[in-house]
């Protein structure tokens, strides 16, 4: 499947600033939007998500999910039972099989019966990752998924999208962790 995002003459206005972006195509599989504090990767991620109005035209080809850098999950719930339960109002829901896969590709399957309060933080980012890959999506837009991850949780972040054939678009800062990664950048 080709994949496809065109942004032309975006404008967000926020209270104290305004987000512009003239043009951008995004046709590679794999693209990290680069810039700093400010520079619009989130909001960009979230308008092409659908989660904000803006001005201007977005046209996406594919199905798209969106990961915030911000996780929030209920306390009181084991990691398992999240993850079954967001599954199972999926569309598009995974097999147990691929659920076991995610947690063990990102070392969290010891800790599936445990509490998601008492996670870590690097636990729970990588948390916030599976629960956007169980969604079977053609385009995973991917906000600042490597805060929070150490060492270990970024390789296995970089194994997983080299090993995917989806498309995902990335913002960061952090642009060395991703140095070996075939990509394409979009400087904002």
């Amino acid at each position: 499947m080709k994949y496809q995002i065109k942004v032309s003459k975006f404008r967000k206005k926020y209270k104290n600033k305004e987000v512009v972006i003239k043009d951008i195509l995004i046709t590679k599989r794999i693209t990290l939007l680069l810039g700093k504090n400010g520079s619009g990767k989130s909001t960009l991620l979230k308008a092409i998500g659908g989660l904000i109005k803006y001005e201007g035209s977005i046209s996406v080809i594919g199905k798209v999910a969106y990961m915030s850098e911000f996780n929030s999950f209920p306390h009181d719930l084991k990691l398992i039972d999240f993850i079954n339960s967001l599954n199972s109002v999926s569309k598009h829901s995974i097999s147990d099989i691929e659920i076991k896969k995610l947690f063990k590709m990102f070392n969290l399957y010891s800790k599936k019966d445990e509490l998601l309060s008492s996670l870590s933080k690097g636990m729970k980012a990588k948390v916030n990752l599976v629960q956007i890959l169980i969604d079977k999506s053609d385009i995973y837009l991917l906000d600042e998924p490597i805060n929070g991850l150490d060492k270990e949780g970024v390789k296995c972040l970089i194994d997983y999208l080299e090993k995917s054939d989806k498309c995902f678009v990335i913002s960061t800062h952090l642009v060395d962790d991703f140095k070996n990664l075939k990509s394409e950048i979009i400087a904002l």
